[in-house]
């Protein structure tokens, strides 16, 4: 039964990311002005002081509009964790260093965040490869939001295209539900 799950997760990961790299890059970047404006007006995160957000990988939603305009957070992976930790940036140019698998994180000279800040203080913005309106989140298999996410009060936001919408996925016991979805046209409380 797992295994068929496992089979089904990746059928559903390559038929998402197929959709999500079909976007051309001016669709893409007018969806995510408007993915951002939406971010904008979510009453979570205007309340929020503390953000994480995280550098598009592949045809992700890119969010570095909203940069700085908070505290913004980055993972940055641990050897010692054997996972993704989060890390205050100021400054793009001088904080980032490419990390694992290429993707650019914080250096590893910047100071973690204390966990507590983590788990209280805040609000993910979080990439998925598809997302149902229920707040199940299909990410990339290995684990590492799930894990990062433990624990956290504030419900996470899922940053998606609206190709990227599923009306339903496979969700596991470790599988973290999403509190909002935001896409270019639309805004889901799960």
């Amino acid at each position: 039964m797992e295994q068929n799950s496992c089979q089904e997760k990746s059928r559903l990961r390559q038929l998402y990311s197929s959709r999500r790299k079909a976007l051309d890059l001016s669709e893409r970047k007018e969806s995510d002005r408007s993915i951002c404006g939406a971010v904008r007006e979510l009453p979570v995160y205007k309340a929020a002081e503390c953000v994480a957000f995280f550098i598009p990988w592949g045809a992700e939603p890119d969010l570095r509009e909203l940069f700085f305009e908070k505290r913004t957070f980055l993972p940055r992976f641990s050897t010692e964790l054997e996972g993704y930790e989060l890390v205050e940036i100021t400054d793009l140019e001088k904080d980032l260093l490419p990390g694992k698998y290429g993707i650019p994180e914080p250096s590893p000279e910047l100071p973690a965040a204390a966990p507590e800040l983590t788990r209280q203080d805040m609000l993910f913005m979080v990439p998925a490869v598809a997302c149902s309106p229920a707040g199940v989140r299909l990410g990339r298999g290995g684990g590492y939001y799930d894990r990062l996410l433990a624990g956290v009060t504030k419900k996470p936001v899922a940053v998606i295209y609206s190709c990227q919408l599923a009306p339903s996925l496979p969700c596991a016991c470790h599988d973290l539900p999403m509190g909002i979805i935001v896409t270019e046209n639309k805004v889901l409380y799960c």
